[in-house]
């Protein structure tokens, strides 16, 4: 006698049995519904990985020069950010890495710490207060409400705004650009090894994307990866300290900065920051992509939101700025990433950098700048779906110039709303309340921005 105990005795209970575990599996991360399958999702993931692998050293060397122990950053950015995204991926169920945005470790350590004369437990104050206001607005749904209030154009002006700022992070990588007060200031050496690795993974990866290949940004940043190490050589002399005295900055935040009035501009403009780039960062990876609904939304947006709050509030807590939807994830969603399996593997890569630290110190970062470059042009050229109009291409022009001439998402953002509501009143039309509010809000955070360099 068959019984439920027992499924090997009826082939029928056997095969339910076998495929109960895969398929809740696949129905939570809408795997099959998203057309997707595992195999793309892990690539995807490790593509993505490698893409901002460079933000783990890149970032405690920043936040360093404003004084925070390096050690501490270091795990503050791969313990933070690796839970973080696996946050994004398990709850929210989307592809996004988070990881500390590198326009908030640069205000944190030059203007705050630099030029403001904050001490860096004061700066991590800061931070927190900004990222418990980032909650705040998350969970009333604000942040939800003016991306929902997004119309197409800007939609597809703040993709092509994220897809040149990639594209300016790989040049600058790659020295083929260099930048002073975060600007671009001239151009750098177009010939040394950083460039070379450039040019060979940007044309690996357009080469293998011809031939149909999903993986070609990151099968790009393997061939410039060895092609650099044979020319320049690995970083022999590269010292890292791992978790050595990581918890020299934990809970070292000064919240006794909020009573301070001279913190609270200084608090808003972190606000500003990462509430208007995490909208434009999560409109930008995922406008013309499958993980936009019929009316253009993003299931899981507000679980995200909340994500990458709640990251910035634990972040100041151990001892790094501001943690964001990185853009480098546009990597991944471009080798097919389409769910949160592609999150899940890069938030495990990212915290196995706790005991890689001392290895990842001796990779080039130069071998992501072919694929960064790859990704930026196929997001600047990718058509919507509807094809554009005159105020489609004129908000999308003033957005990527804007996000040239400043390396700033979000004044990027405030330019492309203005532009949108100054169009809708030439052509009487009524602009949705929250996008007044919000273009008011932009412009108000860039003047603040100004007033603190």
């Amino acid at each position: 006698m068959t019984t439920p105990e027992s499924p090997g005795r009826d082939p029928e209970l056997l095969r339910r049995h076998a495929t109960a575990g895969p398929g809740a599996v696949d129905r939570y991360f809408s795997l099959s519904a998203r057309g997707s399958t595992w195999r793309r999702e892990i690539v995807a993931g490790i593509s993505t990985f490698l893409a901002l692998s460079y933000i783990v050293v890149v970032n405690p060397a920043v936040l360093a020069q404003g004084g925070i122990p390096h050690s501490a950053a270091f795990v503050a950015t791969a313990a933070v950010g690796g839970l973080a995204t696996l946050a994004m991926g398990l709850w929210a169920r989307l592809p996004f890495a988070v990881a500390p945005g590198m326009e908030m470790n640069a205000m944190v350590a030059f203007s705050v710490v630099g030029t403001l004369a904050y001490t860096w437990p004061q700066a991590l104050g800061m931070v927190f207060w900004s990222g418990v206001a980032m909650l705040a607005v998350s969970l009333l749904r604000l942040r939800a409400a003016v991306i929902n209030a997004i119309p197409p154009e800007l939609r597809s002006a703040l993709a092509a705004a994220v897809g040149a700022f990639i594209g300016l992070v790989g040049l600058q990588i790659a020295h083929l650009v260099r930048t002073s007060d975060g600007r671009l200031s001239g151009l750098g050496d177009w010939t040394g090894p950083p460039a070379v690795a450039l040019y060979l993974g940007l044309a690996v990866a357009l080469v293998l994307d011809r031939l149909g290949a999903r993986a070609a940004a990151v099968l790009g940043g393997i061939a410039a990866a060895a092609l650099y190490c044979a020319v320049a050589g690995v970083r022999a002399d590269a010292v890292h300290d791992g978790i050595h005295g990581s918890g020299a900055a934990l809970f070292r935040f000064d919240l006794t900065v909020l009573a301070d009035p001279r913190a609270w501009s200084v608090i808003l403009v972190l606000f500003a920051l990462d509430f208007f780039g995490s909208i434009a960062k999560v409109v930008g990876l995922s406008a013309h992509t499958p993980l936009q609904d019929d009316q253009g939304r993003v299931p899981g947006m507000r679980e995200a939101l909340l994500v990458d709050a709640g990251a910035t509030v634990a972040g100041s807590a151990v001892g790094s700025s501001s943690f964001v939807a990185f853009v480098e994830s546009a990597v991944g969603i471009r080798a097919g990433a389409r769910t949160g399996i592609a999150a899940v593997v890069t938030g495990l890569l990212l915290f196995s950098c706790l005991f890689l630290g001392p290895v990842l110190v001796h990779v080039p970062v130069e071998a992501t700048t072919g694929a960064l470059v790859f990704v930026a042009v196929k997001m600047l050229t990718t058509r919507p779906p509807g094809g554009t109009d005159r105020l489609g291409v004129t908000v999308t022009v003033t957005a990527v110039a804007v996000t040239v001439a400043t390396l700033a998402i979000d004044q990027a953002m405030a330019a492309a709303f203005v532009v949108s509501v100054a169009a809708s009143i030439i052509g009487r039309r009524r602009p949705h309340p929250a996008l007044w509010v919000t273009t008011f809000l932009l412009m108000a955070g860039v003047v603040l921005q100004y007033l603190h360099r």
